[in-house]
This record gives structure tokens, sequence and C-alpha cells, in this order.
């Protein structure tokens, strides 16, 4: 039942439309195929440009994320050096029919499967979406040939194949995956990236929701480093980040207290995990939280939260006659005065907003941020 002190849920219709199709695909600045021998682990099997005009090395580990031997399809962002990766994972049982196929013959030495991940290198993470079907596709591709011929897949590096469309249709269904698998968490989340944190995200394989999500809150704040699928390999780098986003399949990470401000079990359910006492409060899934997602969500709606937000401090920190945020300012961006204030605190405080001051709630029902089912205080 509704109650007189809900969030109205309003209209976003004056939000900035920040993904559109205008524009062109990244470019590809290289191509690559890597497999998996039972005998040498992970292997680069083809890469353009060859190994002496572009090193890939450590690209054979993000692109099969551990857990891949156990399902057929998946995909993942990664980081290469200063770059971006995108790759589309395919996997198959080796059969004992004989059938012409590549995956008929069976070869002991693979454990009775074939695994194949293809992928690019890019400058830009813009639009790098767009190239999922057609990876896709060749991963699978390449399982079902016993003489494998590259050709397609090169011709992304000198514009051959024909240009991949922009679509933000691709964008919708990955954002409808999104809202799905972590539902009313995308609320908290979004505060975290807001306030620059440290934000690790764990699962296990398929890591592609779990990068879909890297992707979607790093839009939200990019002064965030995306790092996208991280390994163990990448310790030190965690170590000296000061805001990032990535994911993980390796929990072992969860031990490393001293990497993250915040880590996220994404399996089954969503859950928060950190040692900071004012995060543990705003990490809290609130009522005002689940009642907006009462409302649609939009890819657009979600991107502009930050936009909001510091649209409404920066008028409030300019005006010369209120500087203070009201229940009528927390509402109008979809923010609640009780649950949200020490959100609102913390943010200011780390952004070095001046001036802005929050006013009290009129009254005050229940501690901060409350899970909508936990018991009220007596």
């Amino acid at each position: 039942m509704a109650d007189d002190d809900d969030v109205p849920l309003l209209d976003d219709d004056d939000d900035e439309q920040l993904i559109t199709s205008d524009g062109r695909e990244p470019n590809v600045e290289a191509v690559f195929v890597v497999t998996f021998d039972v005998k040498s682990g992970n292997i680069i099997e083809f890469q353009m440009p060859e190994k002496e005009q572009m090193e890939l090395k450590g690209v054979e580990y993000k692109v099969l994320p551990s857990g891949s031997h156990r399902i057929n399809q998946d995909f993942v962002y990664f980081r290469h050096e200063n770059k971006y990766g995108l790759a589309c994972i395919a996997r198959a049982d080796i059969t004992n029919d004989d059938d012409g196929s590549a995956l008929s013959v069976v070869d002991q030495s693979q454990r009775g499967m074939c695994i194949k991940s293809v992928g690019i290198i890019t400058s830009s993470i813009t639009h790098i979406q767009s190239y999922i079907p057609f990876l896709q596709t060749e991963a699978k591709l390449y399982l079902n040939q016993t003489s494998v011929n590259y050709d397609r897949l090169k011709g992304l590096l000198s514009r051959d194949v024909q240009s991949i469309p922009i679509s933000l249709s691709i964008y919708d269904t990955l954002f409808t995956e999104f809202i799905q698998h972590f539902g009313p968490s995308i609320f908290p989340l979004s505060r975290l990236i807001l306030l620059g944190k440290r934000i690790l995200l764990y699962s296990c394989s398929p890591i592609g929701p779990t990068c879909n999500a890297v992707y979607f809150l790093h839009i939200l704040n990019q002064s965030v480093n995306p790092l996208f699928f991280i390994t163990i390999t990448d310790l030190l780098v965690l170590i000296n980040e000061p805001s990032y986003i990535g994911c993980t399949t390796e929990k072992i990470f969860q031990e490393k207290t001293n990497i993250y401000d915040v880590f996220v079990n994404c399996d089954d359910q969503i859950v928060f995990h950190t040692n900071d006492s004012i995060l543990q409060s705003i990490i809290k899934i609130t009522r005002n939280d689940r009642n907006r997602l009462k409302k649609t969500m939009t890819l657009n709606s979600f991107i502009n939260i930050g936009n909001r937000l510091s649209r409404l401090l920066d008028r409030l920190s300019k005006s010369n006659t209120n500087q203070q945020m009201s229940k009528d300012d927390f509402h109008s961006i979809n923010l609640h005065q009780r649950y949200d204030r020490l959100f609102i605190n913390e943010y200011i405080r780390i952004h070095h907003i001046p001036n802005v001051t929050i006013s009290n709630p009129e009254s005050i029902l229940f501690p901060i941020s409350p899970c909508c089912h936990c018991p009220r205080s007596n």
C-alpha cells in the first residue's frame, strides 16, 4: 500500500539522450582467436596483427574466464593495457559420430570438448556491443570447421567486412537483462558508482551479464575506471586504483579487503559486502528503491541518474536565494529525503560542492535507509 511519504514516480522526458546510433562502431585494432589445449592451457591460435606488431600476451586468460568449460556460450569485456576488448565464447562437446565436422573427431587431449573465444581489441568502448552478434557467429563457426578460414575476421581490420550497423536495440536487450538480473540492487549500485567507490562484482560463468553491469554503471560516472573482467593477475592494478568498477569469476578476491570498498556477490541473489560503516547504510535497498522499479526503467532514464543529481546540486550551489535541498528537490530526482540523505551528504562531501545544505525531514518514523521488509524499531 502506498505511503504519504513515498516519492512520486515522475516522468523523465527532459533526460539527455546519452546513447544514440550516431557515429560509427569503434575502430578495430586487432582480432584474435583463443582456444584451450589440455597440455598448453589457454593459447592464442590466431591473431592479427601478428605478435611482432601487437603483443596480446595475457589476453588468452581474459577471454576464457574460469568456468567457461561448463557453459555453451558467453561474452566478456576486458581491458588490455590502455585499450578495450570484447570476446564471444562458444563451446561444444566432441562426439563420436563421424559427420565430417571438427567436433566429430574425438580428441582426448581436449577432454571431450572444444572451446573458442573470438574477439577484438579497440581503442574505445563506445558501440563495441555492435560486434557481439558477428563474433558469436564466428565463434560457433570455428567450432565446426576442420579447415578454419579467418578471412571474415581479418576483414574487420581492413573494413572488407560490410560495416556493422549500430542498433540501439542491442542496448535495450542488454539493459533489460541487467534490470532482470539485478532488480532494485541497481540503485545502491548507482549510489556507489556516483560516489566513485572501488566496486568489484563477482559471479560464476557466464560473466557476460556482469560485464554488462560494469558497462551500464560506468556510464553514470565516467571518472570511475571501467576495468571490466579481471583476474588474479590484475591484483597490483587494483591495489593502486583509487576508483574503479570491475567484475571477476574468482571469489578469492573477497578476502582481499584492501583492494575494494564494496564486493558484490552477483550469483543467485545480489549480496553486498563492505567494512565501511557509512557504505553499509548506503548499500541497503530501501522501499523507495523498490518503488522506483514499479515504473518501467528505461536505459535513458537510468544513465541520466547522475546528470539529474549534478544539475540539481549545481543549481542550488549557485542560487542567491535558496541553497537548501528540500523534500521536493529530492522528489524531483526520484530520491527520498530520509532514505537518501546520507548518500547526498556523502556526494556533496566527496565532490566538494559548496554552499548546499539539506533540510531536515519533517518526521522520523523509522531509521535511515531501512529495507522495506525489515521490522521497524520500537
